[in-house]
């Protein structure tokens, strides 16, 4: 039996992605796989995920982020409703403020084995192990590329009641302040990208923007797990 003191790091010589040279992505020839069948289930694997969830955001990228969304929203506008534009693939979409709870660097995506769907793994926020979602699948749009598969460039932590989820996207534009009156019946080519998820459209510098409705969302992202 190997001693798990053993399992804790790499074969000698091997990078520290061993998995991708010696593991099941590579020749299979680390003496530690077979007892664990899968790098998935290997201490070594596991450490390192744990050193990617560790690593800091960027110097004051959460604190920019955190004060935006603590902008509140003018009381003598009452009207206004307070977005987050956000963009995925070609499209553009938005949330309400109310919704999120942050916006975070990308972070490693733990895959939980035999599921597939919409749902890509889970993440560590803030040392809380949360469901994330392949939001491009739930809107019906084209599968990203190879290149830009395994990571989104940002990532939307939202919420709902006891629902936390989070949501993989491209990028990450501005707060926005919308007057609701200029929320718009969203076109047929919105309407295929995101289904019945869209409450209506508006225009933002000279963009048609989705915005989505988190009520609807959420219930979709509790069907589509099943």
């Amino acid at each position: 039996m190997i001693p798990l003191a053993t399992l804790a790091r790499p074969p000698a010589g091997t990078p520290d992605d061993c998995w991708n040279h010696v593991g099941v992505r590579g020749d299979r020839s680390c003496p530690l796989l077979p007892p664990v069948v899968h790098c998935q289930n290997c201490a070594v694997f596991s450490a390192a995920g744990r050193r990617f969830l560790d690593a800091p955001s960027p110097p004051g990228y959460l604190d920019e982020w955190t004060e935006r969304l603590a902008v509140p929203i003018e009381e003598d506008a009452a009207d206004l409703l307070g977005l987050l534009i956000f963009r995925l693939a070609d499209e553009w979409f938005a949330l309400p403020l109310h919704a999120l709870v942050e916006v975070t660097a990308s972070k490693p995506i733990h895959r939980v084995p035999h599921r597939a769907g919409i749902l890509a793994g889970l993440v560590n926020i803030r040392g809380e192990l949360t469901l994330c979602a392949h939001l491009w699948k739930i809107l019906g749009l084209p599968a990203p590329t190879v290149a830009k598969a395994p990571h989104a460039e940002r990532m939307l932590v939202v919420r709902r009641d006891s629902e936390r989820w989070v949501l993989m996207v491209d990028s990450i534009e501005q707060v926005y302040r919308l007057p609701q009156a200029e929320i718009g019946t969203a076109p047929a080519t919105v309407g295929r990208a995101s289904g019945h998820l869209a409450r209506g459209v508006f225009a933002w510098e000279n963009r048609a923007v989705g915005l989505l409705d988190e009520e609807r969302l959420f219930e979709a992202l509790r069907v589509k797990l099943r």
